[in-house]
C-alpha cells in the first residue's frame, strides 16, 4: 500500500512592540487577522512586503493566510481560493474602504510587516488561526513569513482529488443544474 503525505505549509507571525521586541510568536496553519477590534473606526495599518511599501490598509482588517486557509475566512471575504500544493500567501482585505483594494498572492519567500501608524484613530487587534487574541498599540507590528515546519498531512488517494473532493462536498463549489438543451 502507498500512503500519500503532503506538505501543508504554515505560517511564522511574530508581534513585535515600537521598541523592536518580540512580545509574541505563533505558527499559525490557516490566517493571521489583524481588525479593528472593539473600535468603531476603520483599521489604519502601513503593510509592507520585504521593506517595501505595500498598501495603508483603511478596512475592516486584513487577512494574511496560507493555501490551507484559503478556504477559511479568506473566502468568505473574497478571496481566491488556493490548491495546498502551491506556495504562497494570501492578503486579503475585509471590508476595505476602496474599491481598488483586492486580495494578493504572494510567493513564500516574502517577509510581510503591518504596522499600527502612531497617528492612527484606534488601536487595531490580531488573531492567529482564531486563538490567542490581542491588542496591537500604535507603533505595534505582525510580521508574517512562511515557517520553516510545516504540517504533514494523510491523504485518502492524492493531494489534488482529497482537495477537490472537499471543496465540492463541503462548498458544493462550482455545483449548479446543468441547463437543459434547446
Amino acid at each position: 500500500d502507498i500512503i500519500c503525505l503532503s506538505m501543508r505549509m504554515r505560517l511564522d507571525c511574530r508581534v513585535i512592540n515600537k521598541e523592536g521586541v518580540v512580545r509574541a510568536r505563533f505558527n499559525v496553519l490557516n490566517e493571521v487577522v489583524i481588525d479593528r477590534g472593539s473600535s468603531p473606526y476603520l483599521a489604519a495599518l502601513e503593510c509592507f512586503c520585504d521593506d517595501v511599501h505595500l498598501t495603508t490598509v483603511q478596512a475592516d482588517g486584513i487577512i494574511f493566510s496560507t493555501p490551507t486557509g484559503s478556504t477559511a475566512y479568506s473566502m468568505a471575504a473574497g478571496g481566491s481560493v488556493v490548491h495546498p500544493a502551491v506556495p504562497a500567501i494570501l492578503v486579503t482585505p475585509i471590508c476595505p474602504h476602496v474599491l481598488s483594494f483586492r486580495s494578493m498572492v504572494f510567493p513564500d519567500h516574502v517577509i510581510l510587516r503591518c504596522y499600527v501608524p502612531e497617528d492612527a484613530r484606534a488601536d487595531a487587534a490580531v488573531a492567529f488561526d482564531g486563538k490567542h487574541r490581542r491588542d496591537l498599540h500604535r507603533g505595534d507590528s505582525v510580521q508574517v513569513r512562511m515557517s520553516a515546519h510545516p504540517v504533514p498531512t494523510i491523504n485518502k488517494s492524492d493531494h489534488s482529488s482529497d482537495w477537490l473532493k472537499s471543496l465540492k462536498r463541503n462548498f458544493n463549489f462550482n455545483t449548479r443544474a446543468r441547463q437543459r438543451p434547446l
